[in-house]
């Protein structure tokens, strides 16, 4: 029988969900963040990315979708129940919003500015480090000071 040790320096692979109306711009995110070896669930609605993010508790999620802000408040708290993850709320087509009460809602950051794919894609390797970072490592205590 061969067994092979897991090695305790590989990177795990972050499971990101993106939900956003803009097809385009969800393809280009999909495209860049698989380049940096994440599984990427891409959905179009409110709905869909609720049930797909209920299904794998994704590592990053990227909200860019137009509801009313009632609506969204609820869908941010309602995501925020399917995960420890990160939740990114891109907000370029809202002039007032509360950040406050988005952050309430389970919202890690808001950018309230248009952002390119580019610096989304750096912000959330940073956000994903953090969540490296943060939450406890799969090795014991003796395996990581010996």
């Amino acid at each position: 029988m061969n067994t092979t040790k897991p090695n305790s320096n590989q990177i795990e692979q972050h499971n990101v969900l993106i939900i956003s109306q803009d097809v385009d711009m969800a393809r280009v995110w999909k495209t860049l963040f698989e380049q940096r070896n994440c599984r990427v669930i891409s959905e179009p609605t409110a709905q869909e990315g609720l049930t797909a993010s209920r299904l794998v508790s994704p590592t990053l999620i990227i909200l860019d979708i137009d509801l009313p802000d009632g609506e969204r408040l609820s869908l941010c708290k309602e995501l925020r129940a399917t995960t420890n993850g990160t939740l990114l709320l891109l907000n370029s087509g809202h002039t007032n919003i509360d950040v406050l009460e988005y952050h309430r809602a389970g919202v890690d950051e808001t950018v309230t500015d248009a952002i390119s794919p580019m610096a989304l894609l750096i912000k959330s390797l940073a956000w994903l480090a953090r969540h490296d970072w943060i939450v406890p490592r799969r090795l014991s205590a003796q395996q990581i000071w010996v």
